[in-house]
Formats: structure tokens, C-alpha cells, sequence
């Protein structure tokens, strides 16, 4: 899919990610806890598939909005998405936590979430730019 031209944008209120906290900040504790789970969802890989799906299955604005972004690295978006809806993690705790993870664990996640946008990106290739800000 050419996303360039079937660009599409919707609202910051629309976006699902936004109203599960996908952009929200924690510290302390609760950011350690969080960089736990994190590192759990990642080591389980039925989690990591489970949670990838759900992404795509579940918030349809914010992934038409972040997916056909060509400038978003999708890999990434996918992953912070399953690790926001697994332990409600800011996509900044999943950045740091994906540190800690071994080079076999964050190749096996990569690969999971390429098969992920792949089956996203074919479900949804009849998709035109449009701009929605309802």
C-alpha cells in the first residue's frame, strides 16, 4: 500500500490510544511496575501476538490515523499499542522497558508485528485520504 496517497487522519479525540494513555506520562513505582509488565507481555510470545491483534482489531482510528503514516515507524507503534492495552504503559515506559529486552525477544516482537501490519494493511487497502475531525 502506497501510504502516501490513502493517507488518513483523524482527530486526537477519535484516537483510541489517546483515551487508553498511550501518551501519558508515570514515574516511580508505578512506572517501575509498568516496565515489569512490559518486559512480561514482550518474553511471553502468545502475549506478545495477542496483544499486537488487538491493536489493530480494536482501535480502528488510531491506527488508520498512525499506520498510514509514512513518516511513523509502525514496528514500534504496534508494540507500544499492545503494551498500552496489556499494562495501560505510556509509550515512553514501553521505549525504555524495550531495552531491557534480549536481541532474540525484540527480533521475535518485530517479526510478530510485521505479520501484524501486514494483515492490517491488506484488510484495509481500499482505504482514501480522508480527513475526519468530527
Amino acid at each position: 500500500m502506497d501510504n502516501s496517497a490513502n493517507r488518513v487522519y483523524h482527530h486526537y479525540t477519535k484516537w483510541e490510544d489517546h483515551k487508553y494513555g498511550f501518551y501519558d506520562n508515570c514515574s516511580g513505582e508505578l512506572k517501575g511496575e509498568k516496565i515489569k509488565a512490559v518486559v512480561r507481555m514482550f518474553n511471553s510470545k502468545n502475549l506478545t501476538v495477542k496483544y499486537m491483534n488487538r491493536v489493530i482489531d480494536e482501535w480502528k482510528y488510531s491506527c488508520e490515523h498512525n499506520l498510514t503514516n509514512p513518516s511513523m515507524n509502525k514496528i514500534a507503534y504496534i508494540g507500544q499499542g499492545a503494551c498500552c492495552l496489556y499494562a495501560q504503559a505510556p509509550n515512553t515506559v514501553t521505549m525504555e522497558a524495550w531495552n531491557l529486552l534480549d536481541k532474540n525477544t525484540q527480533d521475535r516482537s518485530d517479526a510478530i508485528a510485521k505479520k501484524v501490519i501486514d494483515k492490517w494493511t491488506k484488510e484495509n487497502e481500499g482505504i482514501q485520504l480522508c480527513l475526519n475531525i468530527e
